[in-house]
């Protein structure tokens, strides 16, 4: 009863959170008016939608275009719905709803209800959050998506720990391999008699789509496994960010090594995996498939591919092929971009890219109303001394908390390095709520060493740490907003040569 009532009061305050950020977010949302940015792209998308013709923007999956799409219906659809206020309305709600779950994530974290509060308001202060909630672009669901998937596979990792460990059964394999032979016949009997014109590799992909999707329901309404609901709801809401961005991935890979991990070190003390692994795989394999499916629902019942040419239906070995053209398009891609930036400066804020800049005013006296991508430097600096020091706790207090953001802080970063094609700021996005998190848990560590022997001083630093980060995005605030500022002031602001250079 009194775990219920805690988490009615979590739930409470991270529902004030989210209204608190979706008023700062909503003012003037729809300032600048126009497409600025990627928005020549996904809010065109939705247009596209509406008129069921060809989808122009098809190197990144649909869901986030759907949203949009969405968003554009809830005002009136075409063409009353066809204006700013309705290509970012969505986006803003989700950049609030993002507000509310890094205030449950960090309270996993941090287990402080003052310190997860400490936390979201560092994070609702952040330029970048700001700039990405009021643009109809994926960023902001995917920020959304990427907190949900960490939160709910935290939940599940809480669970499973915190179970007896159980000694291995024997050959365990064999009952569970016969199981999935008969997921796997039973999918190619479906995909046989109802998928016989696809292409091999259609056909390949719906055989593990269907396969896993089978196996898993079976495995968990037969087992009930510890933490069901929340394998199931990490399963998903990971399927969503996959099938928003495919970085996203990025955030199955953090649960991958946590599952790995904590498996080896189960199977060397002989103990069976607190993890159904071949369950957890199943589930994630055939949710992607489940939420692609649906994702490209309008592409089935059909789309013109040119203007006036009556909709066609596309096939799964049209969607299969459009997959493996977007994965050449990105590979491939070799453009240049005067904001483009290496995965190495991130963290470093060198280069955050102006999205529209307007000038306006007399010759004495110019202004300017730009909206840069600028996450606020009080909250991502102090992350080059943060990020470590909550890796050196992971390791020093084996606390597992600390290790799934300072992973997750690597996965969704490190691998940038690999990309071959142009690659910008914001892709380090969601790395900020991690960083603020981290930001936290240095000021944690700050307020018990410092305040055992002067407890005044300890909460100063912690409350003076606040409030530069509020007063470092109130002075941003115009080169975020859109608002028109003399052209002194805006050059004021860009404190570092490249971020107007």
């Amino acid at each position: 009863m009194i775990a219920r009532s805690e988490g009615a009061k979590d739930a409470a305050i991270a529902a004030a959170f989210g209204l608190a950020s979706f008023i700062l977010l909503v003012i003037r949302y729809w300032v600048p008016p126009g497409k600025i940015f990627d928005e020549v792209y996904f809010a065109r998308a939705a247009e596209e939608y509406l008129q069921r013709q060809y989808i122009y923007e098809n190197t990144h999956p649909p869901v986030t275009k759907l949203l949009i799409t969405l968003s554009v219906m809830l005002f009136g659809g075409l063409p009353h719905g066809d204006n700013a206020y309705g290509w970012r309305f969505l986006n803003v709600v989700a950049g609030a709803v993002a507000v509310a779950l890094m205030y449950v994530l960090a309270k996993r974290i941090t287990r402080s209800r003052a310190y997860a509060a400490y936390a979201t308001g560092l994070f609702a202060l952040d330029g970048m959050h700001y700039v990405q909630s009021r643009i109809a672009t994926p960023e902001s669901f995917v920020i959304c998506f990427s907190l949900a998937t960490l939160y709910t596979f935290c939940r599940y990792w809480d669970v499973v720990a915190d179970a007896a460990p159980k000694t291995i059964a024997p050959r365990p394999w064999l009952t569970h391999g016969l199981e999935a032979l008969f997921s796997l016949g039973v999918a190619g009997a479906v995909v046989l008699l109802r998928f016989r014109g696809e292409s091999f590799a259609a056909r390949i992909v719906l055989l593990t789509a269907i396969g896993s999707l089978l196996y898993a329901a079976y495995r968990l309404l037969r087992d009930r496994p510890r933490g069901t609901r929340w394998l199931i709801a990490f399963a998903f809401s990971g399927a969503l960010l996959v099938a928003s961005k495919w970085y996203g991935v990025m955030a199955y890979g953090v649960a991958t090594v946590a599952i790995a991990v904590v498996s080896m070190r189960a199977w060397r003390a002989r103990r069976a995996s607190p993890f159904p692994i071949d369950t957890v795989i199943a589930a994630i394999v055939g949710s992607i498939g489940l939420v692609y499916t649906l994702a490209y629902l309008p592409q089935f019942i059909g789309l013109s591919d040119l203007p006036n040419a009556p909709p066609r239906a596309y096939s799964v070995s049209d969607i299969v092929a459009m997959q493996a053209s977007a994965f050449s398009y990105h590979w491939n891609l070799r453009a240049t971009h005067p904001y483009a930036s290496a995965w190495w400066s991130w963290p470093l804020e060198l280069r955050p890219p102006l999205y529209s800049a307007i000038y306006d005013g007399p010759k004495f006296l110019p202004t300017a109303a730009m909206v840069y991508s600028l996450p606020n430097p009080l909250v991502l600096w102090p992350g080059l001394i943060s990020v470590p020091l909550a890796a050196a706790l992971a390791v020093k207090q084996r606390n597992r908390g600390y290790a799934l953001v300072v992973l997750a802080f690597l996965l969704q970063w490190l691998p940038w390095m690999f990309s071959p094609r142009i690659a910008f700021l914001y892709h380090f996005y969601v790395n900020i709520p991690l960083i603020a998190i981290c930001d936290t848990i240095m000021m944690q560590v700050i307020e018990e060493r410092l305040g055992s022997w002067d407890p005044k001083a300890a909460r100063g630093i912690v409350a003076g740490y606040f409030a530069l980060v509020a007063l470092s995005f109130v002075y941003f605030f115009p080169i975020l907003s859109s608002t028109a500022i003399p052209q002194t002031e805006w050059l004021q602001r860009l404190w570092l040569t490249s971020w107007h250079n």
